[in-house]
Order: structure tokens, then sequence, then C-alpha cells
């Protein structure tokens, strides 16, 4: 991979940044299927890395195309690049200097090995999620509408749309299966995540889709990650009170009901429960607790599941 070039890039609503490796001068392109086009055709799959930060949902045209083309890119994370721009000493802020920065951020994560690439199953599975959720929101807003309706033609107009968005969210089903058929490795870690009690097919598919690494990542980046790990703050003789540290909140909120139904049903997490609880811990501690709990289970399962497969397919 040291092998490679990083083309790092600053995306906006209108522009794209473009910084190559082995020259100081920053391209422009625009933000849209023609610019994303010329900018894709000087790119050599065989040999180029893209870098860049998410935007709003602005990159995510550049993601697809990447993906078509099967060109390697790297989401990076903006807090991380922000602590590289300081430890640079990179006072001044433009778009042609963030794209700098995001190419030699690109080439030290390399050097280091510790670049994720992304995969283009990843970026299909998360438009898809997305998009339900979306779908999902408007129904419950719609239902919600329909139940104050005093007027017949604005019940009759609400109806019609809740119809017509049950129909859609019934087609994003459909695809959310064709895709798992078309990617086995996707439907197996599903079904891994399945043999944990409380999760079930949509939470391992947002899962997954928020947090692709699952599987691959330490114990504590697991947490860090989710936004379950506490954060300590101790210095001298001050000791303040522990909270969570920022990471990927959609987490905790995939991972609520999960953990509601684990502490019924699930002997182990009903057992470290009550142990809690004998502590004197509050509810939502103990809450969070089974979430991180839940948590590194998964990724433990899901990389030993992963072991264990690679293992049989070299030994057949």
């Amino acid at each position: 991979m040291n092998g490679k070039r990083v083309v790092g890039v600053d995306i906006g609503k209108h522009w794209l940044d473009v910084a190559t490796e082995g020259s100081e001068r920053v391209a422009r392109s625009s933000n849209n299927a023609a610019g994303i086009a010329a900018f894709i055709e000087k790119l050599d799959p065989s040999q180029d890395v893209v870098v860049f930060e998410r935007c709003g949902g602005w990159e995510r045209p550049l993601e697809a195309a990447l993906a078509d083309r099967a060109i390697c890119w790297a989401v990076v994370h903006s807090q991380r690049v922000k602590a590289f721009r300081e430890a640079q000493g990179v006072k001044a802020k433009t778009d042609r200097i963030d794209a700098r920065l995001l190419r030699d951020y690109g080439r030290d994560r390399l050097n280091a090995g510790k670049l994720r690439l992304g995969r283009r199953e990843d970026v299909t599975l998360d438009a898809l999620m997305a998009r339900q959720r979306q779908l999902k929101a408007m129904l419950h807003a719609e239902r919600c509408r329909a139940a104050t309706a005093a007027v017949e033609a604005v019940r009759c107009s609400t109806e019609r749309t809740i119809a017509h968005l049950e129909e859609m969210l019934a087609a994003i089903a459909a695809e959310l299966v064709q895709h798992e058929v078309g990617h086995a490795e996707l439907a197996f870690k599903e079904g891994v995540l399945c043999s944990q009690i409380g999760v079930a097919e949509q939470t391992a598919r947002a899962l997954l889709a928020e947090l692709p690494e699952l599987g691959r990542l330490a114990r504590k980046a697991t947490t860090a990650l989710g936004g379950l790990a506490p954060r300590v703050h101790e210095s001298g003789t001050i000791r303040r009170r522990r909270g969570l540290a920022p990471g990927r909140t959609a987490i905790k909120v995939i991972l609520f009901n999960p953990a509601r139904t684990a502490m019924r049903f699930d002997p182990q997490i009903k057992e470290f429960c009550s142990r809690l609880r004998a502590h004197g811990k509050p509810g939502k501690v103990i809450m969070v607790a089974v979430m991180r709990k839940m948590l590194v289970r998964l990724n433990a399962r899901l990389r030993d599941a992963t072991a264990q497969t690679s293992t049989a397919a070299a030994a057949g």
C-alpha cells in the first residue's frame, strides 16, 4: 500500500478541491456528475487512494462514483484531521489548505497501516438503511397527522401518502434482501449478529451500516466508536463524574431496544444487571453498561466467526 499515491479532496456543496501527491498545485472541479466524472478520469485505479471527510452528504456522489470505478477511497474522521492540522501548526483555513492536509493525513495513516478503505457493499447498505430511516420518519409523521385530521380532504390526503410510503418501505426492504443475496459475506455477518438475544435482522443491518468496522476492532476501539466509552477527567485531587465520550450516536439508538430485550431474556446479561443494581447503580448507567457489553460481545463473535471461516477455507 505504501506504493500508492494519495489524493486529498476537500468537498463542498459546489466544488471539489483536489491535492495530489507530488504536486503542490490544487485543482478544482465542480461537485456534480460532470465534474466528478472529469476528476475520476484522471485517476489510476491501480495506484490512487482518494481521501476525504464527510460533508453533510455532499460526499456521497463522489463515494458512489469511486466505488463504481473500483478506485480505492477512505473517509477519514474530521476531528482527527483537525488534530493533525494543529500538530502541523497550520493556523490558516482555506479549501486548498484543507485538501493538502487531507492528502498529508492520508499518507501518514497509510504509512502507519491505519487507513481504512471503503467498500462498495458498505456504501450500498448505508444508503438503503438511511433511506429506510427517512421513510419511517415520514410515515410516523403522516400517521400522527392523519390521527388529528378534522377535514375529510386532509384525512384522505394523509391516507394516500401513508399508502405510498408503505409501498416505498416495502420496496426498500426488498432491495435490502436482494443486496444480501448478492453479498454472502454480509448475510453471514447478519447471521452471526442475530445469534445474540435481542438482536434481529433490522438491528444487525443497522449495526453493519453504521459500524462496518465491526469484527475488526479492539475492545476499547469498539466502545469508543459506538459512543459508549467512559470519558475520564481526573487531575490531581479532581475527580469529575465520568460521562460518555462522543462517537457514532446512532449506535446507542440502535442498541437501546435490543439491550432492553437482553436485560429480560439473556441469562448472562440479567446476572450482570443484578450485580450492578446490588452496587447501587442507577438504571441509566445499567442501560449504558448493557449496551456497551452487547457491542463488545457482538464484535468478538463476529471476529471469531470470521477467523474460523477463514481458517476452514484455508484448510479446505
